[in-house]
């Protein structure tokens, strides 16, 4: 955690969880976003995880995510031989909160010695090849305008943020199941932006013009922590509408990502029950 300005959030919450883990090891982590992470963990979601206890956010001292949509909860338990903590609901900057309490709970497992990321978010598509209620890894991110957890002087290489090893595992199992475009996801630039409004057409043309091929309000500072701590990264986005146009909802993200759940919770399924270490 010594990427991360101290925060008393951080360490509490560490504290908490090394009690419940009892020294149990985590192989993943899971962070869910919008319409997600309650579906993520319910029985025959296609995850596939064999739950062994459920720790409230709040006990680890921390606040519950107020976006509808989010879980509460941190859930361990097993996929194969992996262990698994599934976050299934993230706290998000634009809720009034420090970026050191947004990402308190994923410092606390990767002190606890998680090696692999997963992220999952609900975005806006900016390149007009994606379309609403599809799929996409992301390859790539723009965190330009959003926050960082890190500070003072240390930097981290970002030239493979999202781990290559385990994006040709996401593609290998879209194929075996036949997702995506002829078996293949598209790959996406995640463009970070602050929230919680959406992104006037102005802005969805600048974003796409920097590289950005999908939007949304979170992620890119989790996987900077990630990185900082020598995790490796997936990332997944369900692509729930088209940015800058008129009459966006986040009921409508909330519909696109249950539709897309159980593709998702397929894909993740077969990818944590692999290797975190991508060797």
């Amino acid at each position: 955690m010594d990427a991360l300005k101290p925060h008393p959030a951080a360490a509490n919450a560490l504290e908490i969880l090394k009690r419940r883990l009892n020294g149990a090891p985590i192989d993943w982590v899971l962070i869910c976003g919008s319409g997600i992470g309650k579906g993520m963990v319910a029985e025959g979601s296609g995850l596939g995880l064999k739950i062994e206890w459920t720790l409230p956010l709040a006990e680890l001292g921390l606040p519950a995510p107020s976006v509808a949509g989010h879980g509460q909860s941190l859930v361990y338990g097993t996929i194969g031989e992996r262990r698994v903590v599934v976050q299934t609901g993230r706290i998000h900057p634009y809720e009034g909160h420090p970026i050191a309490v947004c990402t308190a709970a994923l410092a606390a497992t990767l002190a606890c010695g998680a090696r692999g990321l997963a992220l999952t978010c609900a975005a806006g598509g900016l390149s007009p090849l994606l379309v609403p209620g599809e799929l996409a890894i992301i390859r790539d991110q723009l965190n330009l305008f959003g926050p960082t957890p890190l500070s003072g002087p240390r930097f981290i290489p970002c030239g493979a943020l999202y781990t290559p090893a385990h994006r040709e595992r996401l593609q290998a199992i879209a194929a075996e199941r036949g997702l995506g475009q002829g078996g293949r996801l598209r790959e996406v630039v995640y463009a970070h932006v602050p929230g919680p409004q959406y992104e006037t057409p102005a802005e969805t043309e600048a974003l796409r013009r920097l590289g950005g091929d999908v939007v949304g309000m979170s992620t890119t500072y989790e996987a900077l922590l990630a990185a900082a701590e020598g995790a490796s990264i997936l990332g997944i986005s369900v692509v729930t509408n088209v940015a800058g146009v008129v009459g966006l909802s986040h009921s409508e993200v909330q519909e696109r990502s249950d539709a897309a759940l159980p593709d998702l919770a397929a894909l993740l399924g077969a990818a944590l029950a692999g290797d975190p270490s991508a060797e």
